[in-house]
């Protein structure tokens, strides 16, 4: 029982060591490609599914239109704030020019005057809010998922997904170092990655980020590279499991 008990600890710390630990001595370390930004678009407003102008796999801009709701109840609404602001204009304007005659006192006028301006900001929200009908692109990058389907009720409180959008640039890989290189990887290095099941198929990348802590557990540091996406290597992308090597000259 001993003898097992001293043999799991050290699988154990084998298994630890081997996933911060380069592939042998040349200085390369496994990772995965991964993007920043990924998110799930959801609808701001409650409202039922009018257009989906897009699919998954289609590449967008930002503030590209994804989908639209039906607006008919927003449009009835801006339409009425108009009429309410234009009426409290005329009242206002009216109560200018009594005041001017002494007929209406300057606090009857001040009165008016805060209704319209209550009214214009009436106007300006149910106009944003009309804006909301619109789903738009919050980044460039690539439709990952679409949930939204034609005629779909969403509720503004649940969240409901509609799209998942991630971006394509930048492209990178973290890796974890082990402490004693600490001092060797330096902000701007270059590096080569090269696609871990397609071994042909080689990019070049630059160091963007050294973490300044060291976590104690692991005895490890981590290191993001920005890696250079080639557009005749289409393989690369988000998620593909690569091999990072570090110059073996490096400081």
């Amino acid at each position: 029982m001993k003898k097992r008990f001293s043999v799991g600890l050290l699988l154990a710390a084998a298994a630890a060591a081997a996933v911060a630990a380069p592939k042998g001595d040349d200085g390369v370390y496994a990772s995965h490609l991964m993007v920043d930004q990924e998110v799930t678009v959801a609808a701001r407003i409650t409202g039922i599914v009018a257009t989906i102008l897009v699919d998954r796999g289609s590449s967008v801009t930002q503030g590209q239109i994804l989908a639209t709701l039906e607006a008919s109840e927003y449009d009835a609404a801006i339409r009425q704030a108009k009429e309410d602001m234009d009426l409290k204009k005329l009242e206002y304007d009216r109560a200018e020019s009594l005041v001017a005659s002494n007929v209406l006192s300057p606090q009857d006028r001040d009165e008016k005057r805060a209704q319209y301006q209550v009214a214009i900001a009436t106007w300006e929200r149910a106009k944003a809010v009309r804006d909301y009908t619109v789903i738009r692109a919050p980044f460039a990058g690539v439709v990952t998922e679409k949930y939204a389907r034609l005629g779909e009720k969403v509720i503004e409180d649940k969240n409901d997904p509609l799209f998942k959008i991630s971006a394509t640039d930048p492209l990178l890989a973290r890796v974890y170092l082990p402490e004693e290189k600490l001092l060797r990887v330096r902000v701007g290095d270059r590096v080569q990655v090269t696609a871990e099941r397609f071994p042909d198929v080689k990019t070049t990348g630059e160091v963007q980020f050294v973490s300044p802590t060291v976590d104690p557990a692991s005895g490890t540091f981590q290191v993001i590279v920005r890696v250079r996406r080639d557009p005749a290597k289409p393989v690369l992308r988000p998620g593909l499991a690569v091999q990072v090597r570090f110059a073996q000259d490096a400081r």
